[in-house]
């Protein structure tokens, strides 16, 4: 976990070249470093609840047991399934398989503790070399971008996302080799869809520094990123559909309006405090990029700005790409890198962190399923009213999520977290009990419908009398249509 120090560059006959002047070592960049690998491996070491990765798991297994399907083998809605995160399924279905839950929130504390040291090294000063780099210049926008990740360090892809997203600015930053992006966008594309995200703010980058420098040279980690998107397409069953997928999704108006359904692609909003943060980094990567007449990446640090306003999931990712810039701004304020005192006492406490964080992840429960219909699905189980083909159970994505967990292909639910466009805008009717309602049911032709008893669509399904509640049981409403009604005593 130690940081890999880069020497200043100097300037010579028109070409950018290291340094050959170091300075003292920095022990507290390392020590840092251990402490904010134990942080975020901390947050991300509780029990297995997130409905997303009960989906990714399901996936996983199925992947292992018959490789990957060519449609929603979960769903009586069916629809097309790319699967942009197989590769982390695939992960997670080995951690199982491997060491049962336990083993899953191993792996995602190993995956959160390699991100919290790339924010370390991410965020190192770059006259630290000089040995002016300062303990605050460090943490302080570390701080604020941990802050930022705490209610995304769940197990899902968008972790592994977060981590990649790190090590692609490193590269950049560091001016190392640009064949590393080969491989960092050929695996991106295969575990998480925000590598578009990454080629796009690599790309802002790489116009951004060739403008500056007045020279094409930054240009060429963005072309073997490039390549490293087509190798992660060639990886794909269904070759180029990975890469052609955000494209087909963006190019469709019910698509458009599907993904919109999700609460998380929604604006966080100004009353939110991450949006807040994600300002503060802002102001922070302006003010430094502005001291340094940098204009046209003041341009890209507004556009990095908006792009984390614009919806909710984007925050860590504007975040991350913030943090050089921000760092830059507060270096030079507090005590400087060379306490070797202080290094210990932090390095200490980062390793007792880590040991904490590996030890939560595998005592007690593995998961804690508390938010889903745990009882009442054992209530219709007892009844074969789940998990058969001549029943279809409706409820809302979470429900759906848990059912494809426990059930595998047998499920039989009507969405989870990957529905088709139709299966996710009715969704959408349902959760929110739009004024359409009444005309999904219809279609869907359910035979049993489960939700919440504080969503919308239960006082509705209560007061409309052609479906009677059978069971209300732990906060689960359940109701039976005709053809099973025999069933439901």
């Amino acid at each position: 976990m130690t940081n890999v120090l880069v020497e200043p560059r100097r300037i010579s006959a028109g070409r950018i070249e290291p340094s050959v002047t170091s300075g003292p070592p920095q022990p507290l960049l390392g020590a840092v470093n251990w402490l904010s690998a134990g942080v975020v491996a901390l947050m991300a070491s509780g029990p297995l609840v997130d409905n997303s990765f009960l989906t990714h798991l399901a996936t996983g297994r199925l992947l292992l047991e018959e490789g990957l399907p060519g449609t929603n083998p979960f769903l009586f809605t069916g629809g097309d399934f790319p699967v942009p995160s197989w590769w982390f399924s695939g992960a997670l279905a080995l951690a199982e398989n491997l060491a049962g839950g336990a083993g899953i929130r191993l792996l995602i504390v190993v995956v959160a503790a390699l991100l919290g040291a790339a924010l370390v090294t991410l965020a190192r000063p770059e006259r630290v070399a000089h040995g002016t780099g300062t303990l605050v210049g460090v943490v302080a926008p570390v701080v604020l971008v941990i802050v930022t990740l705490s209610p995304f360090t769940t197990p899902r892809p968008h972790l592994v996302g977060f981590l990649l997203l790190a090590a692609v600015l490193i590269v950049w930053r560091d001016d190392r080799s640009p064949w590393w992006m080969l491989p960092l966008f050929a695996t991106w594309v295969n575990v998480h869809g925000t590598w578009l995200y990454g080629l796009g703010i690599l790309g802002a980058l790489a116009v951004s520094a060739s403008i500056e420098r007045r020279r094409w040279t930054r240009v060429v980690p963005l072309l073997t990123a490039a390549g490293g998107v087509l190798i992660g397409g060639l990886c794909y069953p269904e070759r180029w559909r990975l890469i052609g997928l955000p494209f087909e999704q963006m190019g469709d108006d019910r698509a458009r309006e599907a993904i919109a359904a999700y609460q998380e692609w929604a604006p966080a909003g100004w009353f939110h405090p991450l949006t807040w943060v994600v300002l503060v980094l802002g102001v922070f990567a302006v003010v430094a990029l502005g001291r340094q007449r940098r204009w046209p990446s003041v341009v890209v640090a507004v556009l990095l700005v908006a792009l984390g306003l614009s919806a909710g999931r984007l925050l860590p990712i504007a975040a991350i790409s913030l943090l050089p810039w921000a760092a830059s701004a507060v270096d030079g304020v507090g005590p400087d890198l060379r306490s070797r005192r202080l290094a210990t006492l932090l390095r200490s406490a980062g390793l007792a962190v880590l040991l904490v964080a590996g030890i939560s992840a595998i005592r007690g429960p593995a998961y804690a399923l508390d938010r889903y219909p745990v009882a009442a699905v054992d209530w219709l189980d007892a009844r074969s009213l789940v998990a058969t083909p001549d029943v279809r159970v409706v409820s809302h994505v979470d429900v759906g999520n848990f059912l494809v967990w426990r059930y595998g292909t047998d499920a039989n639910a009507f969405a989870d977290d990957r529905p088709s466009v139709d299966a996710m805008l009715d969704h959408r009717s349902l959760d929110q009990a739009r004024n359409d309602w009444a005309a999904v049911l219809d279609r869907v032709d359910p035979d049993v419908v489960v939700f919440r008893e504080d969503k919308p669509l239960v006082p509705l399904l209560d007061a409309s009398g052609e479906w009677p509640r059978a069971a209300t049981i732990d906060g689960f409403a359940v109701y039976c249509a005709p053809s099973v009604r025999d069933r439901c005593s």
